[in-house]
């Protein structure tokens, strides 16, 4: 693919803004939605509810800015992860400094790999169809949580509306479009352009609401940063380093991902430096009393869609989501953007990524087997049935094993490993 931008190019300043915004209106609606878990499970309100947001968006954009700087050096985004909002969730009864504890314990232990240089062993694992499994699951996995927002489901709607769902598919089809039928400029904006037209209709339809923006301040500075002093505890401890393996395997998978896009010279280097950047951000999570980062791997379809590979524009995104920590106004606004809108323009970078993965299981010109059809198959389906499983399902089973059973796409990277190198393995 010709990229307009490339990995390491820097696009004139009012593009490069732009872009970043783009990618932060992309991914606000997710760390609303974390922090808002992560909130209302620590039953913190009121004050204390937007101090932890700020504290996320000040890890989530230094995250970012390390990161695409220093660490991997590609345009991914960095966020709280999933897996161990699990965690955080689990011990939230025994209280913060215990969570802290365990955060700093997790990132201790990513930092000890990367100073070591001990995530080289791991390159032989990523074949061609574990690559290609990763980013057809990083979709497949997103589907159960973009789903409800696509069709406007949320209390006193259950079942969602009919109105949104043909506002989010109008969305999907118009970014399609200007991605294929717009030249030079407009195109790379083209999930911008759907987003601002998705808000459009929905405000013409009388779908906004705008009354937090007049409430919001203009400027609102953190309070405390430092959420106190951890507490250092071993079932915490032992909790978080199970969850933090989960972590490891998404942080490797989604840089493993845009680089098969965008390139991946020094790779394994790449990798160690990213893990390390990530282990820093657990510190800095548990200092803050907050959820530790990882990559996200929804990036590449991104980049696939605006056909822009620049790191820059993450780093500008990450000033961004620094900026709003204290912009509350601004942030504010970005929170009138519908669910539904946002939803629709990631598919549009998902659908990108499948068509990723499956060059990727196609790309050596060798015929694929049935041992190939199950090698990929499996992981996948697998993937998507436990992203789909009621929440009760896993209460079963013991809490340091949940954030990974719980977590899709760490269940099926562990089967397409499992079954690519040990059960199926080809034969010399």
């Amino acid at each position: 693919m010709k990229w307009i931008y490339g990995r390491d190019e820097f696009p004139p300043w009012p593009r490069s803004l732009i872009y970043g915004f783009q990618w932060a209106i992309i991914f606000l609606p997710t760390l609303m939605i974390l922090s808002t878990i992560s909130s209302e499970y620590l039953g913190i309100h009121g004050a204390e509810k937007i101090l932890f947001f700020q504290r996320i968006l000040l890890i989530s954009g230094g995250g970012m800015i390390l990161q695409t700087l220093w660490g991997h050096r590609y345009p991914l985004l960095e966020g709280p992860s999933s897996a161990l909002l699990l965690s955080f969730i689990i011990l939230a009864p025994q209280g913060v400094p215990v969570i802290q504890g365990g955060m700093i314990a997790g990132g201790f232990f990513l930092v000890f790999l990367s100073i070591f240089k001990l995530m080289k062993y791991l390159e032989p694992l990523f074949t061609d169809n574990v690559i290609g499994v990763i980013l057809i699951l990083i979709a497949i996995t997103l589907l159960p949580y973009l789903a409800p927002m696509m069709i406007g489901q949320r209390p006193g709607y259950p079942n969602g509306e009919p109105l949104v769902f043909g506002i989010s598919l109008t969305v999907m089809i118009t970014i399609a479009l200007f991605s294929h039928w717009l030249p030079g400029f407009p195109k790379t904006i083209s999930l911008f352009l759907g987003v601002l037209l998705g808000t459009f209709l929905s405000g013409a339809l009388g779908r906004l609401g705008v009354s937090g923006v007049r409430e919001a301040l203009w400027l609102s500075f953190p309070s405390s940063l430092f959420f106190g002093l951890p507490s250092f505890s071993l079932s915490a401890t032992l909790t978080f380093l199970a969850a933090y393996v989960a972590v490891i395997i998404n942080a490797v998978g989604s840089i493993y991902g845009i680089g098969e896009i965008l390139g991946k010279e020094g790779i394994t280097e790449r990798v160690n430096r990213g893990i390390g950047i990530t282990g820093l951000g657990g510190f800095a999570a548990g200092a803050f009393g907050v959820i530790g980062t990882v990559s996200f791997g929804f990036s590449p379809g991104v980049v696939l869609v605006t056909r822009v590979g620049s790191r820059f524009t993450v780093t500008v995104c990450g000033f961004f989501l620094l900026s709003l920590a204290f912009l509350q106004k601004f942030l504010a606004v970005l929170a009138v953007i519908p669910a539904s809108v946002v939803g629709a323009a990631m598919i549009i970078g998902l659908a990108a990524q499948i068509g990723a993965g499956i060059s990727v299981l196609t790309r050596s010109g060798r015929e694929l087997e049935g041992r190939d059809y199950l090698v990929v198959g499996i992981p996948i389906l697998m993937g998507g049935i436990v992203s789909i499983l009621p929440e009760g399902f896993f209460q079963a089973f013991p809490s340091g094993v949940h954030a990974l059973l719980k977590n899709g796409l760490v269940v099926g990277i562990v089967l397409v490993l499992g079954l690519e190198h040990l059960f199926l393995r080809l034969r010399k």
